[in-house]
């Protein structure tokens, strides 16, 4: 697959789920977006959109991945970095294949805890992604400027991370626009960026 295939696939990845996403804040109205997860879009006569962005997005991250390991000619630090994209592109296939349970469900399905498993997986694989990223970037003349933009990617979506998790026990309504400001915005905003830069990268440092 060549290089320029990979950075479209990243930005597609990136502009289907973000547009997806927003689009179904007009699909679901009854849902409010400051008290349902994402996911919660994954049931309905619609659920297959969802669902499907899911899957793109997952293609996605893979993507980035492998492009990124070609630009940095597989050096230890490229395959960890694709190791991570891959994980978090897995989880991201899984949890477009299993949905969430429904909101507000009290006793949990296998379907849905495997959805929240593999949640999980991409938000902690990305996070670490973000601090890896700062490193390997350093040393990196393919990805010159890029190694603080990685570390702030990565403690903004360690913050995003604890607070959407936290703020259901702690405040109570409101922390569905934490994960959309993580999952909606900030991730696949890297995602777009760094398929934008392996495609100027392309031409000379890609094969």
């Amino acid at each position: 697959m060549s290089a320029r295939v990979l950075g479209f696939l990243a930005i597609i990845g990136a502009v289907v789920w973000i547009a997806t996403v927003a689009a179904f804040h007009a699909i679901r109205p009854d849902l409010d977006p400051g008290s349902a997860y994402i996911s919660n879009y994954a049931r309905g006569d619609w659920a297959w959109v969802i669902r499907a962005a899911f899957l793109i997005n997952g293609v996605g991250w893979a993507a980035a991945g492998i492009g990124i390991y070609r630009s940095l000619d597989g050096s230890r630090g490229a395959l960890v970095l694709a190791i991570l994209a891959g994980l978090a592109g897995l989880g991201m296939f899984v949890a477009g294949v299993f949905r969430a349970d429904p909101l507000n469900t009290t006793s949990h399905s296998l379907e849905g805890i495997v959805h929240g498993r593999a949640a999980g997986l991409t938000f902690i694989a990305l996070i670490i992604f973000g601090f890896v990223g700062w490193l390997v970037f350093r040393d990196a003349d393919a990805w010159a400027g890029w190694s603080i933009p990685s570390l702030i990617f990565g403690a903004l979506a360690l913050v995003l991370f604890v607070a959407f998790m936290t703020w259901p026990h702690i405040v109570g309504d409101g922390f569905g626009w934490w994960q959309r400001a993580l999952a909606a915005v900030l991730i696949p905003g890297w995602l777009w960026a760094i398929g934008i830069h392996l495609l100027r990268v392309a031409p000379t440092n890609l094969h």
